[in-house]
């Protein structure tokens, strides 16, 4: 961690909608007219992380303005000018935190989870109970910066302002079609089919690439890895770049050889088409997230 010595004169409050208001409650739902079909324990359990998600977000708006901290509040998915704002404050699970982070460049980022019985929120700092607490010390200047890597991706411009702080998965758009494509590290280019390939921060490496057969890395560490997903084995078909570790210093350059190939970052949320003939580099952001930690 390190010290910081924050003016902070206005805040974000990025916040998402939950599951049941986005079913339910969202006029455009095809789900509206089956609500009656959901079993009952089910419905139950939706609207009770409902209320207590928009209970949380009242709680940190209620906060922030009897700290006298201005604010704005937008739902995550909107069209944001993330340079307006000295602290990200995400209200939701991981999802919300990693859309929050993607935008930030040297703001700090303080994640809330909303629900911690029922969402993950392994880079939220704060719970409804905490947050008044956490506030207090921001106010006094009580607290530290974690620095957490992250990876950017060269050869699509509109990704290449996007700082990744989870992982990046390049697939087909299709999850049961076959991944075709070039991959180059350290010199060495193979041409490969597979599921797909995911590439990983130290931060994400207790992901999805963990369950895939990755290493676990410490989440400060700048290292990033990569690791090919179910490699389709024909014959005597050999592949030598199967999975692997970086330096911050290192890259890794993929060619698409898919007519619908797509580039996912940190989920579902965040995606780009990655058509046949297009290179990405993949590479060490120079921008750490500053994560607040008390």
């Amino acid at each position: 961690s390190v010290a910081t010595d924050m003016d902070l004169k206005k805040a974000l409050v990025l916040y998402k909608k939950s599951v049941y208001a986005n079913y339910f409650l969202d006029k455009k739902s095809s789900l509206r007219s089956r609500k009656g079909q959901i079993p009952a324990e089910n419905l139950s359990r939706l609207l009770e992380v409902h209320d207590e998600h928009y209970r949380a977000l009242e709680r940190v708006e209620d906060c922030l303005r009897k700290a006298g901290i201005a604010y704005q509040k937008n739902n995550r998915g909107k069209d944001i000018d993330y340079a307006k704002f000295d602290l990200i404050i995400t209200v939701g699970g991981d999802g919300t935190f990693f859309e929050g982070a993607r935008s930030t460049r040297a703001q700090l980022i303080l994640g809330v989870n909303s629900s911690p019985k029922w969402s993950v929120g392994k880079f939220c700092t704060a719970d409804i109970k905490s947050f008044p607490i956490i506030i207090e010390r921001i106010l006094a200047k009580k607290f530290s910066v974690q620095l957490l890597h992250r990876l950017r991706i060269r050869g699509i411009k509109a990704l290449e302002k996007i700082n990744v702080l989870n992982d990046i998965l390049l697939a087909h758009r299709n999850p049961a079609a076959m991944s075709r494509y070039y991959l180059k590290v350290r010199g060495v280019k193979e041409e490969q089919r597979s599921s797909g390939i995911w590439i990983s921060t130290a931060a994400g490496s207790t992901g999805a690439i963990r369950s895939a057969g990755g290493k676990v890395l410490p989440a400060p560490s700048g290292s990033f890895q990569y690791l090919c997903r179910e490699l389709y084995q024909a014959g005597k078909q050999n592949y030598n770049l199967k999975k692997g570790m970086l330096s911050p210093s290192e890259n890794i350059a993929v060619t698409s050889l898919m007519r619908e190939g797509m580039i996912f970052m940190d989920g579902a949320h965040a995606s780009c088409p990655f058509v046949f003939g297009q290179k990405i580099i993949i590479f060490h952001s120079p921008y750490p997230l500053r994560v607040i930690r008390v």
